[in-house]
């Protein structure tokens, strides 16, 4: 008899909302990215230097920009495996956005809305614009950080916890299959002189009426 193979459980409301939100920080870091694209030797730079106080920011950004769009691929494959039941993707999430939050979130946050350092110019817009990059900025940081907090959270929900132990029994069943012997074939595969079922006959020796019966047990001279 061939077992049915099992079915996937489906996943909690903690693991999609999880999941989502793990989509979120990709498309929060894509966006921090582009941010800090758009502010590295274009016009805009000069409104960057005034919020950084520093006119050699721009290779820092460059290095930013590079590790959002690393950080935003990572964060949509552990999605995709985190919504499979993926207990290695679970762990890998854990430890990436600790990490992340440690090093980057944290980090970024101390001084995301301090004034700008200075002012690019004597207009109204050199004034304003620095302080927008510094607000821009530090609101992506931040939701950066709320999300991927709050996806690592649900993903050490009960709920969740029940999910990914399921996939992981699920994806090592053993289906064993009892092999059943075809009619006419012992269980080795090798034929057999009578049908399944049917008891062999021993075949005896042919007697004809014109010879007498020997009896094996008669002495020598019997006959």
């Amino acid at each position: 008899m061939h077992l049915a193979p099992p079915v996937p459980p489906s996943s909690p409301t903690s693991v999609r909302f999880a999941c989502a939100l793990l989509y979120g920080v990709a498309g929060l870091c894509l966006l921090s990215a582009v941010l800090e694209l758009v502010f590295v030797n274009t016009g805009l730079s000069v409104y960057r230097d005034a919020y950084t106080g520093d006119t050699g920011s721009g290779f820092r950004s460059l290095v930013g920009a590079t590790l959002d769009i690393v950080f935003a691929g990572g964060a949509a494959v552990l999605a995709v495996l985190n919504g499979q039941g993926r207990r290695n993707a679970r762990v890998t999430t854990y430890v990436l956005g600790g990490l992340s939050l440690l090093c980057g979130g944290l980090g970024a946050l101390s001084d995301p809305f301090h004034g700008p350092s200075g002012s690019a110019g004597p207009g109204a817009v050199q004034h304003l614009m620095p302080a927008v990059y510094g607000i821009s900025a530090g609101a992506l940081d931040a939701l950066t950080a709320l999300a991927t907090l709050t996806a690592l959270v649900l993903l050490a929900a009960p709920s969740a916890n029940h999910f990914f132990e399921l996939c992981h029994r699920n994806r090592y069943v053993l289906i064993v299959t009892t092999p059943q012997p075809h009619p006419g074939y012992d269980a080795t595969g090798a034929g057999t002189s009578h049908s399944a079922g049917i008891p062999a006959q021993t075949e005896l020796p042919p007697h004809t009426s014109s010879l007498p019966a020997i009896d094996p047990w008669a002495g020598p001279g019997a006959g």
